[in-house]
């Protein structure tokens, strides 16, 4: 019996962070490397599933409440969950400082979910006996927020005071929780952008992210999602073939820091509600994918719509295409699940893991 790592993406839709992290632990156990804290927050009649609920989202619905340092430019149209109805319907945001001083201004709210949910998870890490488990915050790239809450000149403008924000939550968390903790480093806007631009442009993506790794500290642990969207459980990118993604990845990895490679890389293999394809030739380019030693390759295959041997199937390709084990993940967060949907995933993870 082979055992696989397993990744959980970040947000499950679960009662709060306390019962996601304890269901997470007790569908997957010793499988999982790092453990995300759900992702859920505050949960109101405008939130019903929580105010963390949207990645980025949150966010920008802070921003756009501090009437101070920023101007709503474009009204959200939200659906049911307090989130935007779709891609098309977003809240724009107009920065009322330069790009220079708007990081003083900012406070996006990492360290301080963080210190809400680290005391549980070193709790539940003790009581399991887990010692190599690591604390996991997901993190956007500065791009991947001003990507959505502004206009495309000014959000290539502001970008880099959103990095260094994003840079400074991610030391103080560090100063608290040490080497305890991995940073997931999440870019559907720069996989979004490497899809609609020609290849020869890949340098603007892969230097947006570039420039968020070269703020952090090198004591930082870091992960790569890539991610094809997720809003409504809608994807925002849809790759009809992987070569595009596996391009990105590798120009990435090529000039990462080498003194800190990522821990690993993520690949969302299906679109939100779309299912991972069937079709072995399908994947055949993620035999191209370099990395460097000690740097995983994780598949998001696990999807609800597919069956558990539909799952072996596509797991027993990539396995023969990258020529030993992979990871095993869902494609994206399960906070656009129901909590049924997401136990079955996570009992289906558990099995893949050790087929």
């Amino acid at each position: 019996m082979v055992m696989r790592n397993t990744l959980l993406i970040g947000s499950m839709p679960f009662e709060n962070e306390q019962a996601a992290m304890t269901k997470a632990l007790d569908s997957l156990g010793s499988s999982l490397f790092s453990l995300p804290d759900g992702e859920i927050g505050e949960k109101s009649a405008l939130y019903p599933k929580g105010n963390r609920s949207a990645w980025v989202l949150t966010v920008i619905n802070q921003c756009a409440s501090d009437k101070a340092n920023f101007e709503v430019v474009q009204e959200v149209v939200r659906n049911q969950d307090g989130f935007p109805v779709d891609y098309k319907h977003l809240e724009k945001l107009k920065p009322k400082h330069s790009p220079s001083e708007l990081h003083l201004y900012l406070n996006l709210g990492y360290y301080d979910y963080f210190k809400s949910s680290y005391a549980i998870f070193k709790r539940l890490k003790a009581e399991r006996n887990l010692p190599h488990l690591k604390f996991q915050v997901g993190i956007p790239t500065g791009l991947d927020i001003t990507f959505i809450m502004m206009k495309p000149l000014e959000a290539l403008r502001y970008a880099r005071a959103f990095n260094r924000r994003i840079a400074y939550e991610v030391r103080q968390i560090i100063s608290e929780a040490g080497d305890d903790v991995i940073f997931q480093v999440e870019v559907p806007g720069e996989l979004a952008m490497a899809y609609m631009l020609p290849g020869v442009a890949l340098n603007l993506p892969v230097g947006s992210v570039r420039s968020l790794v070269k703020l952090l500290p090198s004591s930082a642990r870091l992960g790569i999602h890539l991610c094809l969207g997720d809003l409504n459980n809608e994807a925002l990118t849809r790759a009809r073939t992987l070569e595009k993604m596996v391009d990105f990845s590798n120009k990435l990895i090529e000039t990462w820091p080498q003194d800190h490679p990522p821990l690993y890389i993520h690949y969302p293999l299906a679109e939100a509600a779309e299912p991972p394809r069937l079709e072995a030739d399908y994947y055949t380019p993620l035999k191209r994918i370099k990395l460097p030693p000690g740097t995983q390759f994780i598949a998001g295959i696990v999807h609800e719509k597919l069956g558990e041997q539909e799952n072996r199937q596509i797991l027993q390709t990539l396995e023969k295409l990258r020529g030993g084990t992979v990871g095993i993940a869902c494609s994206c967060g399960l906070g656009r699940r129901s909590p049924e949907t997401a136990s079955v995933l996570l009992e289906r993870m558990n099995r893949l893991a050790s087929v």
